[in-house]
């Protein structure tokens, strides 16, 4: 016989089930709320760290900070860089200077008014040395060798200036007085960092102009056309140390070694932002403040930049073995000019093997690999690796060799 429940019961065991929802809520608010608050204790304390570490007066890094927390929250963050720097002058250039350069520009520009540079002093302009091995990768890469009429070398020293004359025909002295560039200058040394901020103010004051250009360090060899590759909507396209995977990502590390720049309003105001940062980061490169700036100061400005594969766009920092995709070769995380120049010999010496018998086509098995970089994994060749990151809203910087 089935036992009757009052109404007594059923009220109390409503009365039960609602208290048991009740209490389940207020669990479910309570975990929100501790979890709220950790989340806010921990990014007062990062903003505290990070003002302990950089400055708490260094506007640079705070605007920074905001804009790493906008990432987190997926916030928008709005273009603020109105001013117009269409006039600006990065230095105080002569007239004559001035006109002496866009001369030499519109020589070497291809009808895009694109114009290739690389930077030439003393040490590297030897016979047989670095200058040459640079030339000889575009009269062996594949369809490069036309892209040498487009090819302008900046001498830093009058010794680099004659030895481009005899080799090259678009040349020009960018000479500072009082410094001297003619000798090999070893990687964040006194004279390496005024030579790294003195070439990034002359690409200012190219874009003055109204020129693109792309830049490549002179120990890069080029094996196949570059422009291929560039986005024809892109401000700037950096080269990248560490690629994390996506061309946008602003957490890529990128080199100056090599970019391709357009010349408009946005790319000069950041060239000039980029170049007065030197005061801000005293003793860093303006590679190392380029990883600083960049999470603010390119959104400010509306800019877009990519950040180019190093499936592609290939380095000692990060490079992979197959020579099938390879476009440029970038003997990056290495120092001294003799580990370089060993190393580059051979990675030359691969390309010539690889196009005198290349692999079977996409279908083929065959896998052509580099030689190993040998002279410059050496721990006394290997240059410093500084890396910035941002992870869970902390700048990261790290310091290390790279092999």
């Amino acid at each position: 016989m089935k036992a009757y429940a009052g109404p007594s019961i059923k009220l109390e065991r409503k009365k039960f089930r609602r208290i048991s929802m009740a209490a389940n809520r207020c669990e479910v608010r309570d975990v929100d709320v501790v979890l709220l608050c950790v989340t806010l204790i921990g990014l007062i304390c990062l903003a505290v760290l990070n003002k302990a570490q950089m400055g708490f007066n260094n506007p640079v890094i705070l605007s920074s900070f905001s804009h790493k927390f906008a990432d987190l929250f997926k916030i928008p963050v709005s273009c603020t860089e109105t001013k117009d720097y269409s006039n600006y002058n990065t230095s105080a250039m002569s007239a004559d200077k001035m006109e002496e350069l866009e001369l030499r520009l519109s020589k070497a520009a291809n009808p895009d008014r694109t114009v290739i540079i690389t930077s030439l002093n003393r040490a590297w302009a030897q016979n047989n040395s670095m200058i040459d091995l640079f030339l000889q990768s575009f009269r062996e890469g594949n369809g490069t060798e036309h892209l040498l009429k487009n090819l302008l070398i900046i001498a830093v020293d009058n010794e680099a200036l004659q030895r481009c004359r005899q080799i090259h025909e678009h040349c020009y002295l960018m000479k500072t007085e009082g410094i001297d560039f003619s000798a090999e200058k070893l990687f964040m040394s006194k004279d390496y960092l005024k030579m790294m901020w003195r070439r990034l103010r002359f690409f200012g004051q190219v874009l003055e102009t109204g020129y693109n250009f792309v830049f490549s360090d002179t120990d890069i060899l080029w094996f196949r056309d570059p422009f291929a590759r560039f986005s024809a909507s892109a401000d700037i396209h950096f080269a990248s140390d560490k690629y994390k995977g996506h061309p946008h990502d602003l957490q890529n590390s990128p080199n100056g070694g090599f970019m391709y720049v357009r010349s408009n309003q946005r790319t000069i105001s950041f060239f000039k932002f980029w170049y007065e940062s030197r005061s801000t980061y005293p003793g860093k490169n303006e590679q190392d403040v380029l990883n600083l700036i960049k999470f603010q100061e390119i959104r400010r400005r509306c800019l877009e930049v990519i950040f180019l594969d190093t499936q592609y766009f290939r380095g000692y920092c990060q490079r992979s073995p197959d020579l099938s995709l390879v476009y440029t070769m970038h003997a990056n995380c290495c120092r001294g000019l003799k580990a370089k120049l060993h190393d580059l010999r051979n990675t030359l010496s691969d390309w010539e093997r690889y196009m005198t018998n290349p692999p079977p086509g996409h279908n083929g098995i065959k896998e052509v690999l580099w030689t190993p970089a040998r002279s410059c994994q050496r721990k006394k060749n290997c240059r410093p690796s500084y890396s910035v990151a941002l992870v869970d809203n902390s700048i990261h910087i790290g310091l290390g060799f790279i092999h």
